[in-house]
């Protein structure tokens, strides 16, 4: 038992000497004063004050240590050094900084502690963690990066130009049947109107709201092309679980997950009607990404051009009463997929966007033909947007893997050339129909083992 508590103490004691390194203490005894202020310390010795008049009054007499006329006990002398060390360090230290809220913690002052800690700085302003990451924004994402910023901004210009006049349709979508547009569509951005918006917006909706049974039941395999992307905003709740059951009955497998991060950097501390069902403060939506079709990024640079875009969209909170998500969804999808028609589904006036259909019951108006949609496409590859020279040699592109011949040969081969290494002459003999290896080997490739024994 003895080696034991023995074993902890040390344990205890190379764990201070640690910590005191790593917050640049002279000591293991220093750590106290690191972190905490003089007002703290007062009160950790007015505790320790009163538990060591407890401990007095509660020692049974035998076991205190009969004290002398004119000697001083050892607690009294511990209280004299500690008094000692808290006068050097007013002496040394009198404008020291005394900790009130988590703002010394945060990176740019002046603080003894080292530490950043964002989420103790939320719960003493309101400020989200995600308020001070930098750069998040469209127009300064990129201007540490040069050739990713001319890359977008070659891409901008090629999707404008090669976008469609906006087109809109009024309709009501639990009645209208999505077979009637009479087209198949590369992008489908699906933006349902979820109770789980509204609740947690602490506003009452005048539209109905969808259930996921609801969602499921759209025709979205009717009007996908072969290969083609849909985009559904799912919240954060249950709809990380019930949106991907939509994906599989429309045909899609999910491929990725978009997540935007709300800020609140205009109304910190002042949040929308937290949600019932939440366990946490939700500060996030997710956004679905599913693939139909074969589509790799290696060998269809004609179709997507992956890797330009993160999954992560970080922007401020909207006001109360507002639902939008977003408008880089509509970025990230553009630089994404060259296919060029691009539905998206209960949209508002507010997103009606070049190069879109925009169906929705909210809309005002309505301006879509099926005739004049299909004259944007004649020729058959006439729906994709096509390439530059420039947004070739600029974009992230996957290597190529090459195809490799099992029997060996100039794949196999070493780093010299096609008959360097293993491969070469050894390669192409064993290709033979009549090759034995050395060692007893294989006939072919299904014939008897001639070899050694099995074991």
């Amino acid at each position: 038992m003895n080696s034991r508590l023995q074993e902890i103490r040390e344990r205890q004691k190379l764990r201070r000497q640690l910590l005191a390194q790593q917050l640049g203490a002279e000591s293991a005894d220093r750590i106290g004063v690191v972190l905490h202020s003089k007002d703290e310390l007062k009160e950790i010795e007015e505790t320790r004050e009163t538990c060591r008049a407890s401990y007095d009054s509660s020692a049974p007499p035998s076991k205190r240590k009969p004290q002398t006329d004119g000697e001083d006990t050892e607690e009294d002398v511990e209280e004299q050094k500690d008094e000692v060390e808290v006068q050097q360090e007013e002496e040394s230290n009198p404008y020291e900084e005394v900790y009130k809220d988590s703002s010394t913690f945060l990176k740019g002052t002046q603080s003894l502690n080292p530490h950043n800690d964002y989420c103790q700085h939320f719960v003493d302003t309101g400020h989200r963690p995600q308020n001070f990451i930098r750069d998040v924004g469209l127009a300064d994402r990129f201007e540490e990066y040069p050739k990713l910023r001319e890359l977008i901004r070659l891409k901008d210009e090629l999707i404008s130009s090669t976008n469609i006049p906006p087109m809109y349709l009024q309709a009501d979508l639990e009645h209208f049947d999505l077979r009637e547009l009479k087209s198949q569509f590369d992008v489908i951005l699906i933006e349902p109107p979820l109770e789980e918006y509204y609740r947690e917006s602490g506003i009452s909706h005048t539209e109905r709201f969808w259930t996921w049974d609801d969602i499921m039941r759209l025709e979205i395999e009717e009007i996908s092309a072969l290969r083609s992307f849909v985009f559904l905003w799912c919240g954060s709740g249950e709809g990380l679980d019930l949106g991907r059951m939509c994906l599989r009955k429309w045909g899609f497998r999910r491929c990725e997950d978009i997540c935007w991060i709300k800020t609140n950097k205009n109304n910190p501390g002042k949040t929308k009607a937290l949600d019932p069902k939440a366990v946490f403060q939700r500060t996030k939506e997710h956004c679905l990404m599913g693939i139909k079709g074969t589509v790799r990024r290696s060998t269809d640079g004609d179709f997507i051009h992956a890797n330009v875009d993160i999954d992560l969209i970080i922007t401020e909170e909207p006001d109360m009463g507002n639902v939008e998500k977003p408008v880089e969804i509509f970025h990230i999808i553009e630089h994404f997929c060259l296919g060029r028609r691009r539905l998206h589904l209960f949209g508002r006036d507010s997103t009606i966007r070049p190069g879109w259909v925009t169906v929705g019951p909210t809309l005002t108006n309505t301006n879509f033909n099926q005739e004049t949609y299909a004259a944007h496409f004649p020729m058959p590859d006439s729906h994709l947007s096509g390439c530059t020279e420039e947004i070739e040699r600029l974009r992230p592109k996957s290597p190529v893997k090459l195809k490799s011949d099992r029997g060996g040969g100039a794949p196999r081969g070493g780093r010299g050339g096609p008959n360097a290494g293993r491969g070469g002459d050894r390669g192409r003999e064993r290709n033979r129909p009549n090759f034995r290896g050395d060692r007893g080997g294989f006939r072919g490739r299904g014939g008897p083992h001639r070899g050694f024994p099995p074991r």
